[in-house]
Order: C-alpha cells, then sequence, then structure tokens
C-alpha cells in the first residue's frame, strides 16, 4: 500500500472515529464519463477544482446479466482513468477519495438477475474488486434504480436480494481491505421517496453502507401534468409534504431511523423545462428542445440564456424558477442561493453533507463553479473541519 493510500485510509477512520458534530461535510460529485463526448469544453479532469470536493463519484459502470462490470464508455473510461494525469491520481493528490458509481438510471435492468443468485454477486464482487485494483478507486457506488422497479426487470423479490447483494459486496470490500490496510467505501444511490424507498430495507442496509447519498430532485418534472419544482427544499403551495428535500430527509431518519450524520442530500445542478406556460402549477405540452441542449438544462446552458428570462422565487419552496413569456415557458432549477439554502439545512440537521448530479454542469466559460462555491462557503463557515 502507497504512503498516499495509508494516508486516507487512516483519515477515513478518523473521521468515522469522530462524532457526527465534528465530521467532515461531504461534497460528492457525480463525475459522467460520457460528457467527454457532448461538450465542447469538456470538464477534464485536470480542471476540476479537487479541493472543494470530499468524494468524486465517477459514473457509471454497469452489471452485466452474469455479475461482471463493464464501463458504459470504454472511451471515456480509458481517456479519464488512465496515465499520469488521471483521475484517481488527480483526487488522491489533492486529497479526494474517488468512487466507482454502478448503474444508474438508463443501466439498472440487470441488477434483479444479479442480485437473485448467489454465484452472480460473488462474481460481481469480485468484478468491482478487479476494477478498484485496475484504477485505483476507494470503494463502490451502488446506483440500482430501483429495486422492485416493474420497468427495470424488478420484483419484489429484489427487497432481500439487494441486501444480500450489497452485504456481498461488503464482506468482500472488507476482506480485501483489510488484507490491505484500507476501508473501502461502500455507499448507494437512494430513492428520495417512500414508494421507491419501500422496495429495499432501508434499515438493514443502512448498517451495510457508510453513508447513503439520497437522490432528492427529479421530484417534478415534464413528465407531470403540471409544472413544478424540480428539487423543492420544502413543499411549495398546494404541493405534497413528502416530495421535497426535507421530505425526503424526514423519510429517512425519523420513519427509518437513520443517524443524520449517514445521510447525504442530493442537489441537482440541472433544471427541467417545460414549454407552453408561463406559471407554476401551469399545464404545459413537454420540455422544451428548442431553446436548450437535448442533453437537458445544465445550469450553465440555464445561465447562458438568462436574459430571456425573469427569475421568481417560491418562499415556501426555497428555490427559484424561471419564466419567459417570449419563449412561452417556464424553466424549474437551483441557483446559488437555493444550494446554499440546502447547504445551511444539512448543517442545521446533522446531515453529513451534499451529493452533486452532476459536476461539469455548472462550469462557466471563465472556469467558474458558482453552485458548487456556494455549498463550498456554506459549509467554511459553518465551522465544520474539512479533511
Amino acid at each position: 500500500m502507497t504512503r498516499l493510500r495509508a494516508f486516507l485510509a487512516a483519515g477515513i477512520a478518523l473521521c468515522f472515529a469522530l462524532s457526527c458534530t465534528a465530521q467532515t461535510r461531504e461534497i460528492i460529485g457525480y463525475y459522467p464519463s460520457w460528457k467527454h463526448l457532448t461538450e465542447k469544453n469538456p470538464l477534464t479532469p485536470e480542471k476540476i477544482p479537487f479541493s472543494k470536493f470530499t468524494i468524486i463519484n465517477y459514473a457509471f459502470f454497469f452489471p452485466g446479466a452474469d455479475g461482471t462490470i463493464v464501463g458504459r464508455d470504454p472511451v471515456g473510461d480509458s481517456l479519464i482513468l488512465r496515465g499520469k494525469q488521471s483521475l484517481t491520481t488527480l483526487a488522491h493528490n489533492s486529497r479526494v477519495l474517488v468512487l466507482l458509481s454502478i448503474g444508474g438510471w438508463e443501466d439498472s435492468n440487470n441488477f434483479p438477475q444479479v442480485a437473485a443468485r448467489p454465484d452472480t454477486r460473488t462474481q460481481f464482487a469480485h468484478s468491482c474488486l478487479e476494477r478498484i485494483r485496475e484504477f485505483n478507486f476507494d470503494g463502490i457506488d451502488i446506483d440500482w434504480e430501483y429495486p422492485g422497479y416493474a420497468d427495470h426487470n424488478g420484483s419484489p423479490a429484489d427487497r432481500e436480494n439487494f441486501t444480500l447483494l450489497l452485504r456481498t459486496l461488503r464482506d468482500s470490500l472488507d476482506a480485501t481491505g483489510s488484507t490491505a490496510g484500507v476501508h473501502y467505501l461502500l455507499t448507494a444511490a437512494l430513492p428520495a421517496d417512500r414508494s421507491r424507498a419501500e422496495g429495499m430495507d432501508i434499515r438493514t442496509i443502512a448498517r451495510i453502507l457508510d453513508f447513503l447519498n439520497i437522490m432528492t430532485y427529479d421530484f417534478h418534472g415534464p413528465w407531470d401534468a403540471r409544472v413544478n419544482h424540480n428539487a423543492p427544499l420544502y413543499a411549495g403551495e398546494g404541493g405534497d409534504s413528502n416530495r421535497c428535500v426535507n421530505g425526503a430527509f424526514k423519510l429517512y431518519h425519523e420513519s427509518y431511523g437513520i443517524a443524520p450524520g449517514k445521510i447525504n442530500l442530493g442537489v441537482p445542478f440541472y433544471g427541467h423545462t417545460y414549454r407552453d406556460c408561463t406559471a407554476l402549477n401551469a399545464l404545459h405540452s413537454g420540455s422544451d428542445t428548442t431553446h436548450f441542449p437535448k442533453e437537458g438544462a445544465f445550469y450553465n446552458s440555464i445561465a447562458d440564456r438568462m436574459k430571456n428570462f425573469t427569475r421568481r422565487w417560491d418562499d415556501r419552496a426555497q428555490v427559484p424558477y424561471l419564466v419567459s413569456q417570449k419563449w412561452n415557458m417556464v424553466v424549474s432549477y437551483d441557483d446559488e442561493e437555493s444550494v446554499a439554502q440546502k447547504a445551511r439545512y444539512v448543517v442545521e440537521k446533522g446531515a453529513r453533507g451534499l451529493i452533486i448530479w452532476e459536476v461539469t454542469a455548472d462550469t462557466m466559460p471563465s472556469g467558474d463553479h458558482p453552485l458548487l462555491d456556494a455549498i463550498v462557503a456554506v459549509f467554511q463557515n459553518s465551522g465544520m473541519p474539512r479533511k
């Protein structure tokens, strides 16, 4: 084991030994491998402001039906994860950990089959360890969306099988890490709503995972009949108190009894667009792909078009939204003010930190990262120690 890995391992052990009131606030950024294919000026690894993160989750690899895992973008994997300027090397030089995130919305269909049998669970764990050794990752993040979700081949059996899969992986990580003198992290991206969460044994898997990453975004979107917020901190007027960041935190902490210090909440660096409407709760005709890229309304693309909109603030939901009379559309998004509010919520509730989907989305032409900087400022001003 290198001195650096030993240092990182010692730091992790220290963090877990400290009480919740003296923990590091996590800032976990998901880094998508495929962005090098779609962005004119991608946030290449050497441009990532590592000092502002504690963990980078590399997204995504995905499981085959036999339990092996492969990269979603092998070309991107080779460019990003190999060489002297690799993502993991650069991150470790800045004392930042890198986890391999497996799954995602588009690549969760094989999880039910993999989790159903002991041999494929074992193969999955073995394949994870191979990728850790190959690319020098510091652990694994599981993003199965979602156990029990029929459209992704799920069934009620996934509830128990998800626990078995995580236990097999946890045991393998611990056995290998014990030999190497390293604690490999195991985390999972988990749903923000109760209906999805009920497909998992949350209390049991919380004891297996180092911490839980709650995807507190996509509460609403163009798939809904009416315009509403992507990621409200609290329910807006007439909204469902369960479909917001506060509702998700209460679900995991109060209903499932998870300690706040094991909970990371999500912030989206993207928004949702609605065409043929100019107000919240209005009917619409779907997302806008005329004025925004097909890939979505990322914060940097929203900021680039801001002159065409009037910004409004929802005092109840504690998030902004944009209205364009000229384009006849609404954009639900997060800005510096709302992500700072969410960071303050984390501090007030004693939660562990925030996860960000995704880190390239607030990279401005100037190289600035306004949303990320707003989060960092709140955590620094809270007096919480950082690594």
